[in-house]
């Protein structure tokens, strides 16, 4: 638990991504990025910039960028799977309206995952009130 300014807390609750749905999500996110759509826009993307003389160093770092960035936006996806109904319900039980949509969105995307050893995720979230961390920790 660590505290912020004035009475303001934080409170962290750690969570797991089990270890085959990390490895379920690392294939999928390979294969999305190697086949279909993705690939046919890639190559697109890369017959456009080798149209506007861009060096294929500079091309690559592109690529390189928007794959993480996918890769990111789909692991987000595998967070809200996995825990916005517990966070949603924590949330839930003191705020509402545009309010709460606002505090699950952050609780989401701020979630902070550390990989394992074992290919687990170990995935931190850091709430606002120790209420709304006390209900998710229970809820999941």
């Amino acid at each position: 638990m660590a505290a912020n300014k004035g009475t303001q807390m934080s409170i962290t609750v750690q969570k797991t991504i089990p270890a085959q749905r990390s490895r379920q999500f690392d294939e999928m996110v390979d294969r999305w990025l190697a086949e279909g759509p993705i690939k046919l826009a890639t190559n697109a993307t890369i017959t456009a910039m080798d149209n506007a003389d861009i060096p294929k160093e500079e091309q690559a770092a592109i690529i390189e960028d928007r794959d993480i960035i996918m890769r990111y936006n789909m692991r987000l996806g595998v967070i809200s799977e996995l825990f916005a109904p517990a966070i949603e319900k924590a949330v839930g039980s003191s705020r509402s309206g545009s309010e709460a949509q606002d505090e699950i969105a952050r609780l989401i995307v701020t979630a902070i995952g550390i990989r394992q050893s074992d290919d687990s995720e170990l995935v931190t979230f850091t709430f606002a009130t120790r209420e709304e961390a006390d209900i998710f920790d229970l809820s999941v």
